[in-house]
């Protein structure tokens, strides 16, 4: 079923949003995987060549950041450590994605947002602007929270939230989630034997936001806790949202394939 459902999503959608963990830019180590942007890069092409456009909502400007300034992956950073390490890796993150979508012959753009921007009615009119004025000349917007001037009192808070935002200002079809999370569960199955997978979500009542109430795992707040958020924010909107592993490479093409994954999608109501 969940097969159909995805192909069938991906054969109508227009216009398609990817937020992009940390984790699939940066391994362990520090180092960046090239491979894996491409492999995303490839199945991007593949969507444009079908007439669809795409925008990347990415992490990992601070974890590239850390490594150009020296800093150990596990090091606390204060406020101001991490603003400059977004700054730093601001400009390695975009490079990355440039110089890999430009051999496929994408050309991209740099947007950076933050909550202030959302709030504000002039600004957030004057971003949505820009986003679709750039998928009209087919450039692929690069976006991400401008964590150098933002604080935690001011912040999105992850790019799950954020990604949901931007599917709204392009009126987006579907957003896509790529994390080390491949879906929706009963229950965390980290701890639980009991845990049945959640294929498909066609409301979002009491019972699915329990699925993803805190716990001592990621799967807890900060990880399916936000997701469930960021659906909510999706379906009002009209927008499919699909949570999927972006472990593999090619995760377009194996999530319409055979691909593991949860789908939100819009009620009748809207």
């Amino acid at each position: 079923m969940r097969q159909n459902i995805s192909k069938k999503m991906f054969q109508k959608a227009e216009i398609i949003v990817f937020k992009v963990g940390s984790s699939l830019i940066v391994d362990s180590d520090g180092e960046t995987r090239d491979y894996w942007i491409d492999s995303l890069a490839e199945d991007i092409r593949d969507l444009a060549c079908l007439g669809k456009k795409s925008v990347i909502v990415s992490s990992g400007a601070i974890a590239l950041g850390r490594k150009i300034l020296g800093f150990g992956v596990n090091d606390k950073l204060t406020l101001s450590q991490k603003q400059a390490a977004a700054a730093v890796g601001q400009i390695k993150l975009c490079e990355l994605y440039r110089n890999i979508l430009k051999i496929k012959r994408i050309k991209t753009a740099q947007v950076l947002l933050t909550r202030e921007n959302a709030n504000n009615e002039k600004t957030f009119l004057n971003a949505t602007n820009t986003l679709n004025a750039l998928l009209a000349m087919n450039v692929v917007p690069i976006i991400n929270e401008n964590d150098t001037i933002s604080t935690e009192e001011i912040r999105f808070g992850d790019n799950d939230k954020l990604s949901a935002l931007v599917s709204q200002m392009v009126d987006a079809d579907i957003l896509v989630l790529l994390s080390d999370i491949d879906g929706l569960y009963t229950n965390d199955p980290k701890i639980s034997k009991k845990a049945k997978f959640v294929p498909l979500v066609k409301e979002i009542n009491e019972n699915i936001e329990k699925m993803a109430a805190p716990t001592k795992s990621a799967l807890g707040t900060g990880g399916m806790a936000s997701k469930i958020c960021a659906a909510k924010m999706c379906v009002a909107a009209d927008c499919s949202m699909v949570i999927t592993t972006g472990a593999e490479l090619y995760p377009v093409r194996r999530l319409i394939q055979k691909g593991r994954c949860t789908w939100f999608v819009p009620g009748d109501t809207k």
